[in-house]
């Protein structure tokens, strides 16, 4: 450790931010916490005030600035020489401080020489009680109960991602499509494509995101709120793992802020649930067609029992501050801001569990981006004196597991990776949701944020100021997703579904009526690139497929994290997949024809139907372009013979279904092949289930041939769940952490730490409370 000669004083900058570090506590001259931590992207564990103040940025050394880019503060860098001590290398020649402004951060850094690329490593504990190995969301629910559950239990949570603490882009609900581009600019999310081409998908690879941030795919996803019905959780029959077992800690997460009548929903959890800040008239129009159709309006159809009907769809927002309801705020940086045992390590990748014997005994983790020479690895090893959790997702934790020498023999033994637990399942069966959009156009008067989306700036400025002067009420408090539906088929439509899927339905869905078969949703906009499409007011509607039958697979090819993986997502190898996806096309097709708001299809955003089929899609009329487009040159000149303009729309009409031919099917598997695309639902791969049946883990989540190791995420579910999944990793995450607990021998706290920017909750329902 550097000489205490030199005191903890004044400001630190970090991504434009002075942070005001006065209530640091100093024992002599040294933080009473690991000054490493307050190193991770500028954040610590102790109260840390926010206030004005430039950005500086600049080194004295490149290798230095070049090690603390690798590990993820490219945005707080060493300046200033300070007094030499025993640690000085002539590699780095002499240690260094940080600058602030007019005064000096001198600062006590844990240095210690463990590699040879750079003689130092900013400082964590070399040892803990418990390493959590994934800050997704059911990550960060174990790594903050448990530290809050007892302040004497040192917890690490090592993120592969940034930290998320306070990132616009991140808790302002409605720019969430920006963190889902990919660019090569966004780093919130690691892009998983398909090693091998697909026939299923007429030669495509797909392409399956994953959330690279704190926080998961709570920090960046569509914040739709859904849950599981009771029949999914009762299929992974396992004891202690049945809907009823679980109820209580699905209720216990939740600050449920909708008006509701049931008794299944929770008031004082730390993960709020409401409407957002503003809900479209274009959601009470989906409503209204969508029971003209024969799915009826329900209050909640998130009652575990519902799977035929619509709602207004809630979202992770909070509606007393308009904030994204995220994991790690809810559960890490509340911990963090009053308790100093919570060790949080950003921008690292763990490449293996530390193994002696078949024990767990820590984790070696490396930078999340390869800066290394050659093939040679900058390892950190931190020990876990109680347990190793891993929790790094579907797609991430059977890649640590295989090179920890977890994992089929055979695979391992060829990678020359030595064997801890022969287990065959890793990585197999993986599981995801699949969906599809079409896209529609709505009346000119309608509200959607197409304006916004495509880069207006006068609207852009109008709704950016909007959120600055009240959020909770602002348009960006939602996800324009404000309505949508579950569906089954009737007897009628099974028959036209084929015999595949029919022997699906008869395993499947048939004796379980809680099951839906499709989700459909209504976006008040147009989820595509704006710079390929015509102005105007649109409206996309999303198809859902919730129990896929077809299977994937992922396994590393080298024990070197940064080769990448094979990955075969799988999606569609099923044929039975094919047919509820076509038919919810046309059951959501259905709504939209519907619609008060309906002006015609979005043409290039639907199969391509036959021109003479009463199926083929509709231009936008001649007389509504006008007035949409009344300075368009181009209005009204049609050219083709494929054209088929439709009639001026008459509200008064009364629509019929479209009859479909088997070359219209046809047209529309062909578009689902083409189209079809993950939800970022991710699922399976270490499952939960007898090991002489491919199982990973067993029903407390231990790996199978392991001691101290468990997995909590959703590579455990040995089954589909029919959700949004960020509900049931929150939920795995619970039980996850009740059974850390029990066999920690500590008790939860509850409820859980106040959640930053947030209200204290009162535990009453939303009814009861006035709107602020």
């Amino acid at each position: 450790m550097l000489s205490s000669d030199f005191a903890l004083g004044g400001d630190l900058f970090s991504k434009g931010r002075r942070l005001d570090c006065s209530d640091v506590s100093v024992h002599g001259s040294i933080p009473t916490h690991s000054i490493g931590r307050f190193l991770d992207n500028g954040y610590i564990s102790t109260p840390v005030r926010p206030t004005s103040g430039p950005m500086v940025r600049f080194s004295s050394h490149p290798l230095l600035r070049s090690y603390l880019e690798s590990i993820g503060l490219s945005y707080c860098v060493p300046t200033k020489r300070v007094k030499k001590t025993s640690l000085e290398t002539s590699d780095i020649n002499t240690p260094h401080c940080f600058l602030v402004g007019v005064s000096l951060v001198s600062f006590i850094a844990n240095f210690q020489t463990s590699s040879k690329l750079f003689p130092f490593i900013m400082g964590h504990p070399e040892e803990v009680d418990v390493i959590v190995a994934g800050g997704g969301p059911a990550g960060c629910v174990v790594a903050g109960r448990l530290a809050y559950a007892d302040p004497n239990l040192k917890v690490m949570l090592i993120e592969g991602g940034a930290n998320n603490r306070d990132d616009p882009w991140v808790y302002r609900p409605g720019i969430y499509v920006r963190n889902m581009q990919r660019d090569g600019i966004n780093e919130k999310a690691t892009f998983y494509v398909d090693t091998m081409k697909s026939s299923y998908m007429r030669g495509r690879q797909s392409i399956v995101p994953c959330a690279n941030i704190l926080g998961g795919g709570s920090s960046i996803n569509f914040q739709m709120y859904t849950r599981a019905s009771a029949s999914d959780w009762d299929d992974f029959k396992t004891e202690g793992w049945t809907a009823k077992d679980l109820l209580p800690l699905m209720k216990r997460l939740e600050n449920y802020q909708k008006p509701t009548n049931n008794d299944t929903h929770g008031y004082d959890g730390p993960i709020a649930i409401s409407n957002g800040g503003s809900i479209t008239a274009l959601a009470q129009d989906f409503l209204r067609a969508s029971d003209a159709i024969g799915v009826p309006f329900s209050d909640d159809i998130q009652d575990l029992n519902t799977a035929h009907a619509s709602e207004i769809w809630a979202k992770y927002i909070n509606r007393h501050t308009g904030r994204r309801s995220d994991a790690a705020t809810a559960y890490v940086h509340s911990v963090m801001d009053v308790q100093s045992n919570l060790y949080l390590r950003t921008n690292a990748r763990v490449n293996r569990v530390i193994f002696e014997g078949n024990k767990a005994v820590g984790v070696a983790y490396v930078p999340s981006r390869n800066r290394t020479h050659k093939s040679q690895l900058m390892e950190t090893v931190v020990r876990a004196r109680k347990c190793v959790v891993i929790s790094s997702g579907t797609l991430g934790t059977p890649q640590i597991l295989e090179r920890s020498g977890v994992g089929d023999a055979k695979l391992l033994k060829k990678l020359d990776v030595k064997v801890v637990s022969d287990l065959p399942g890793v990585g197999e069966q993986y599981q995801d949701h699949y969906t599809t959009l079409s896209i529609f156009r709505v009346s000119n008067e309608s509200f959607t944020l197409d304006d916004f989306l495509r880069g207006d700036k006068d609207t852009q400025k109008e709704i950016f100021a909007e959120w600055e002067a009240s959020p909770e009420r602002a348009r960006l408090s939602s996800n324009a997703i404000d309505a949508g539906f579950k569906i089954r088929p009737t007897e009628e439509e099974l028959k036209e579904m084929g015999p595949e899927f029919n022997e699906l339905w008869d395993r499947y869905f048939k004796d379980k009526p809680d099951k839906p078969v499709m989700f459909g949703s209504i976006v008040s906009g147009a989820y595509a690139d704006h710079a390929l499409l015509p102005p105007g007011k649109y409206i996309t509607m999303f198809q859902y497929l919730e129990y896929p039958a077809s299977r994937g697979k992922i396994h590393i090819q080298s024990p070197n994290p940064y080769v990448e993986p094979f990955f075969d997502s799988g999606f569609m190898n099923n044929k039975a997949d094919f047919a509820p996806i076509r038919w919810s096309y046309k059951k959501t097709r259905e709504v939209a024809r519907r619609m008060d708001a309906f002006r015609g299809e979005l043409t290039s955003h639907h199969p391509h139907f036959h021109p003479g089929s009463p199926a083929a899609c509709r231009d936008i009329d001649i007389k509504t372009a006008k007035q949409i487009y009344p300075d368009g040159f181009t209005v009204g000149i049609h050219m083709g013979t494929w054209h088929r303009a439709s009639e001026p729309y008459d509200a008064s009409k009364v629509h019929e279904d479209i009859q479909y031919t088997k070359e219209d099917d046809e047209a529309i598997d062909n578009w689902i092949a083409d189209h079809v695309e993950t939800t970022w639902h991710s699922l399976g791969t270490c499952a939960m289930k007898p090991r002489e049946e491919g199982g990973v883990v067993d029903g407390r989540l231990n790996v199978f041939g392991t001691e101290n190791l468990k997995v909590v995420d959703l590579s455990i579910c040995p089954d589909n769940l029919g959700t949004n999944t960020y509900s049931s990793a929150l939920l795995v995450g619970e039980k996850g952490a009740d059974l850390l607990a029990q066999d920690l021998g500590v008790r939860l706290r509850l409820p859980h730490a106040p959640v930053p920017h947030a209200p204290v909750p009162t535990g009453k329902p939303t009814t009861q409370q006035a709107r602020r």
